[in-house]
Formats: structure tokens, sequence, C-alpha cells
């Protein structure tokens, strides 16, 4: 017994004339005829007698056009539910990279809210290793962070925006200065200062140390911090260099407060992304949220 074969039954209950009944459904009269035996053989009951060439209900007809009523309804009404963007309700959970929670959450989150108002969302702040087990625990609905590319048969991904990962510094640094100029600045005279960077071995810190080694070089930073806020006012205050995504510093790069220090053979290439596992059902306020991610990604412009 299926949705469709109640449909039928109802509207020649409705009508008492199985030839109408197919013309309004689109069906063949043949076709309507069968679908209410199929419906009588898995009953054991007949719903509908067959006098002459008119039919009408019995009592078993009667009781089940009842309860079949009920069951299109609540059909309805589930699909009303769950397909109806001004009815979605509930709770989604994400998770993100601090800097991209403290860059571009406070902006796009009013513009979600608006368009799912009883939607709450859920945010944890992680690195991609916590991410992936959160996800698997089925604690994360996905995951957007800026890192090289994830790979893997569990997951899905998109990637969101290329960026490129900068040195940084106060405009008052002697090397901006230099780099002002147009003088060449070597790799090894950034190794040579004080360096604030983002943990070491995880994203755009990693890869630049991942470079590094290739020619036999290591980082060797003052400070490790994931806090990107503490990051950007030490570099204001010249206290030294950092290597960073351009988004992170796009107040400062307008207000020329940072500025960058560039060697284009160290600039490394990561993504913004979002990722999720392969057997997660995206909902729709989920790929809205998505959708809202790329459309508020477009780059700072950088200051030469």
């Amino acid at each position: 017994m299926d949705l469709r074969e109640l449909r039928i039954f109802v509207k020649a209950a409705e009508k008492l004339n199985f030839s109408r009944t197919a013309e309004e459904l689109g069906y063949t009269q043949a076709n309507v005829t069968l679908q209410i035996k199929n419906l009588e053989a898995e009953l054991g009951v007949l719903l509908f007698d067959r006098i002459g060439k008119n039919i009408y209900l019995t009592q078993d007809g009667n009781l089940f056009l009842t309860y079949a009523r009920q069951v299109l309804s609540d059909s309805d009404s589930l699909k009303e539910l769950f397909h109806t963007e001004k009815r979605h309700a509930g709770k989604i959970n994400v998770g993100m990279s601090e800097s991209i929670l403290a860059a571009e959450f406070p902006g796009m989150i009013q513009e979600y809210h608006r368009k799912y108002p009883k939607i709450q969302v859920c945010v944890k702040v992680g690195t991609r290793e916590m991410m992936y087990d959160m996800l698997l625990h089925n604690e994360l609905d996905f995951a957007y962070i800026i890192d090289q590319n994830i790979i893997g048969s569990e997951w899905v991904g998109r990637v969101i925006k290329e960026e490129t990962v900068y040195f940084l510094a106060s405009p008052e640094h002697p090397l901006a200065g230099r780099a002002k100029r147009g003088e060449k600045i070597g790799i090894e005279e950034i190794l040579n200062e004080e360096l604030i960077l983002t943990e070491c071995h995880v994203g755009y810190s990693y890869a630049l140390s991942q470079l590094l080694s290739l020619n036999g070089m290591t980082l060797s930073p003052y400070l490790e911090t994931g806090n990107t806020e503490v990051i950007r006012r030490l570099l204001e205050q010249n206290q030294g260099i950092s290597y960073l995504p351009l988004y992170i510093v796009e107040k400062e790069l307008a207000g020329k407060t940072i500025v960058p220090i560039r060697i284009p053979e160290y600039e490394v290439l990561i993504y913004r992304q979002v990722f999720w596992h392969k057997n997660k059902f995206l909902t729709v306020p989920m790929k809205e949220f998505m959708r809202l991610l790329e459309d508020r990604s477009d780059p700072p412009v950088i200051p030469i």
C-alpha cells in the first residue's frame, strides 16, 4: 500500500466513477481499476460494490475512507513541515577556524538569522583534527576552515575560496620600509626577525614550515598563538612579523596599519573550505549557510 493507491481510492470514493477518477488523476481507467483491486487484495476486503455500471462504497470502504484521508492529510503536513522554508526550525552545528569566525561570522549571521529565525546556530572552534573527530561522532553538521585541501574518502568538501598567505608587518618595520622602496627582501632576513605565528603544526604556518624544510630552513617564532586578534595587535605595535592570509587583516590593510612584505616564492596557496561526512544529509538551512559563506568571500585588495 502506498500514497498513490490511497489517493486513487479517495478520489474514486468521492467520484464513485472509475472513469472520471482516471481522467482527473491522469491515469487510464484500467490502471485505476487495477490499483483498487490491489488495495482490496492487500486489505482483504471489498471497498466498492460493483452493481451494473455503478460503484458504491461498502461499509468497509467507508471506514477505510476516513483513515485514508487522515494518512494523506498527515503526509501533506509532513511535506509542508520539511519543505517549506518558513517553517524550518531546529539547530545546526558548525565547526570553524578561529580566524574565520572572527573575520566573517558576525556579518553573515545577521543575514542568516533574518532568513531562518527559527534555526539555532551553534559554532564550535577548533583545529582541523578536532573537527574531524566531531564530524565522525555527528557532533558537527559541517566544518568551515582555512587549510590545505582536504583529501579523504570519508569527506565531501567544497572550496569556498583560494587564499594566498603573506608575510605581514607594521609599516614602521625596517623590512617593510625597504620593501616599500622596492628592495628585494630575502627569506633569510625574515627568519632572522621576531616571528609571531599561528600554531606551527597546523594550517598555513605548517605549510610554510614544510616549504622551508625543503630548503633546509626552519621556523623559530618567539610567539605561537591561535588568536589572530592578538597577532594583529602585536603587528600594529611593530612587535614582529607574521604570516597570514589577507582576510584576517582586511581592515588593517585598508588603514595601512599593517602591510605585506612580498616574497612570492614563499606565498603559500591555501583554501577556505567547507567539508562534511560523506553520509551526512545536508538540509536546506545548511546549504543556505554555505551559500552565504560563498557570497561573503570577496578578497581584500593588496596595497602595494
